[in-house]
């Protein structure tokens, strides 16, 4: 298990099985082939190199079972893989895989009672043609993100629920701001990752999504469909498309974020805020459960969110000490 290998140390040896998650060819200065790789199961993931003499039996690509050994050793302070041998195993990849923490039943039915909740016909209306029944289902089974937090199959579905009980539970403090739209604006505002992403087994970019994002692809999908209505007969007002549109495109919260405009009123704030906090907390999270760190309370630095993490977590007194 790959939460077993964190805790190794360097210079142990370790033989299993693992999916292959992701994979970098790169040349080293001195004209070397390698590969940088992620390897991983339900436990968690961990980086690893495969260098040009290690032996490779298979189609090495991404979404594939590895069975291989290799050393465990330390770069950058983080402890990572390095492959020795490695088989591609006609294996299937579920059970490698991570998902959501609660099942996706009920967070289906959360999706469906959230919809159903919208009293504001223009909205309603919305909701039910973007979430057909084919649309549900390719948005329950997609990912929240390639990498970084919810980014298994199950995983937009989960944090999307996730932001939507954040943002009710926010109304309850802020009471005057419109509810529906809130809630609608939660419920949409990561409706591109359907097609920014692709999860055969892990996710991955698709083309339009690495040109053109799933802020962009989410406005896009939610402003034809109100055409759409329109053309039906519908009279959606062109204010709340505007706010909605807005919400989308505003809950990245900052320009150097992705976002090409920031929240410029109450509802737009609220939901960048619990976006924001809902990824975040994934992240604080999964790092204190990490094994394996620069001490027992602190992890290794981590270069891309610029900090360690601290692990410890305070319990409280225990009844009998009451």
């Amino acid at each position: 298990m790959v939460k077993e290998l964190k805790a190794m140390s360097p210079g142990q040896q370790v033989f299993g099985k693992y999916l292959l998650l992701a994979r970098l060819y790169r040349k080293t200065k001195d004209g070397k082939d390698m590969y940088n790789i992620k390897l991983g199961d339900s436990t968690g993931d961990i980086d690893g190199v495969v260098w040009e003499n290690c032996q490779i039996i298979g189609d090495f690509q991404e979404g594939a079972v590895l069975g291989l050994l290799g050393d465990i050793g330390s770069f950058n302070g983080k402890i990572q893989v390095t492959v020795k041998r490695v088989k591609v195993l006609d294996e299937d990849p579920v059970p490698y895989l991570p998902g959501p923490a609660i099942s996706q039943a009920k967070l289906r039915k959360g999706l469906i009672d959230y919809i159903d909740s919208i009293k504001d016909i223009y909205l309603h209306s919305l909701l039910k043609r973007i979430f057909t029944p084919e649309q549900m289902d390719s948005f329950c089974k997609s990912s929240a993100a390639k990498s970084i937090h919810h980014n298994y199959s199950g995983g937009l579905l989960e944090h999307t629920i996730e932001v939507v009980d954040l943002c009710v539970r926010a109304l309850d403090v802020f009471p005057a701001m419109n509810r529906d739209l809130v809630v609608t604006g939660a419920l949409l505002h990561d409706i591109g990752k359907i097609l920014e992403l692709d999860i055969k087994v892990v996710p991955q970019y698709t083309v339009q999504g690495r040109l053109i994002g799933h802020i962009t692809l989410g406005v896009e999908m939610v402003s034809r469909e109100i055409r759409e209505l329109r053309a039906e007969g519908v009279g959606f007002p062109f204010e709340l498309e505007w706010m909605l549109e807005h919400m989308i495109l505003s809950h990245h919260g900052n320009l150097e974020f992705g976002s090409p405009v920031v929240p410029m009123f109450p509802e737009a704030l609220l939901l960048h805020a619990m976006d924001n906090l809902g990824a975040k907390m994934f992240i604080f999270t999964s790092k204190r459960e990490e094994p394996g760190g620069e001490s027992e309370l602190f992890t290794n630095y981590d270069s891309f969110f610029g900090q360690h993490f601290f692990k410890f977590s305070y319990k409280g007194p225990s009844e009998e000490e009451d």
